[in-house]
C-alpha cells in the first residue's frame, strides 16, 4: 500500500462591484493556490510553502518573518521551548539579554587582561638584551664630581638621539625605564648588541 497525501493552500477573492473607470485592471474573481505533495515534507518545507502562499496573497517579506517570530514567540509558548529554539539560532530572549551582556563583558575584561600580560611579558624578555651602549656607571664632572650618563646621553627614542640619527621607537620608550629601552637592530646609535 502506497501514501499518499497533498498539502494545499488556497486564496480567493471575490469582488462584487463591476470594475470602474478608475480601476480597470481590476479582476473580479480571482483564486491563488500553492500545493504540493506531503508524503515526505518536514516542518521546515512546510514553513517555506506557506512563505510562498503568503507571499502570493500580498504579504510583504517583513510581514511575514514578523508573524513566524510571533509564532515562536509569544506569551502561550513554554518559555523552555522558546530558549530552546532561541539557542539553536544564536538569539537569546530579551530577559536573558543582561546576564548575556555581564557574562559578554566579563569575557572581554579577561580576554583584555591575558592579552596586557603577555604584551608585558613580551616586552620585559625584549627589555633583557641591552645594547652594549647603555652604561650606568658614573661619569666624572668638570667639577671633579660624578654624574650617572647612560646611552652615552642618546636615550632611544628621545629628542636629542633623533636629531643624531636615532631609528629606536620613540613611542614604545617613553614608558620604558632607561635600562630597558627598546632599540632597532639598524639604528646607528644603538643596534649593537653584547
Amino acid at each position: 500500500m502506497t501514501f499518499k497525501a497533498t498539502v494545499k493552500f488556497s486564496y480567493t477573492s471575490d469582488n462584487q462591484d463591476p470594475p470602474s473607470k478608475w480601476f480597470p485592471e481590476s479582476v473580479d474573481r480571482k483564486t491563488i493556490t500553492v500545493e504540493a505533495p506531503a508524503e515526505d515534507l518536514n516542518i521546515h518545507q512546510y514553513y517555506e510553502l506557506f512563505k510562498n502562499f503568503l507571499g502570493a496573497a500580498g504579504f510583504c517579506e517583513y510581514s511575514i518573518m514578523d508573524g513566524a517570530c510571533r509564532v515562536a514567540f509569544n506569551d502561550s509558548n513554554s518559555e523552555a521551548q522558546m530558549k530552546k529554539v532561541a539557542d539553536e539560532y544564536d538569539l537569546f530572549l530579551a530577559e536573558d539579554y543582561y546576564k548575556k551582556l555581564v557574562e559578554y563583558d566579563a569575557q572581554q575584561d579577561r580576554d583584555i587582561a591575558g592579552l596586557e600580560a603577555e604584551i608585558k611579558e613580551l616586552k620585559e624578555k625584549l627589555a633583557r638584551v641591552l645594547p652594549e651602549q647603555y652604561t650606568d656607571k658614573d661619569f666624572p664632572r668638570d667639577d671633579g664630581t660624578s654624574w650617572n650618563k647612560p646611552w652615552n646621553g642618546l636615550v632611544p627614542g628621545s629628542d636629542e638621539a633623533y636629531a643624531e640619527g636615532c631609528k629606536c621607537p620613540i613611542l614604545d620608550n617613553q614608558e620604558m625605564p632607561n635600562d630597558k629601552k627598546w632599540v632597532n637592530g639598524d639604528c646607528p646609535l644603538h643596534g649593537k648588541v653584547k
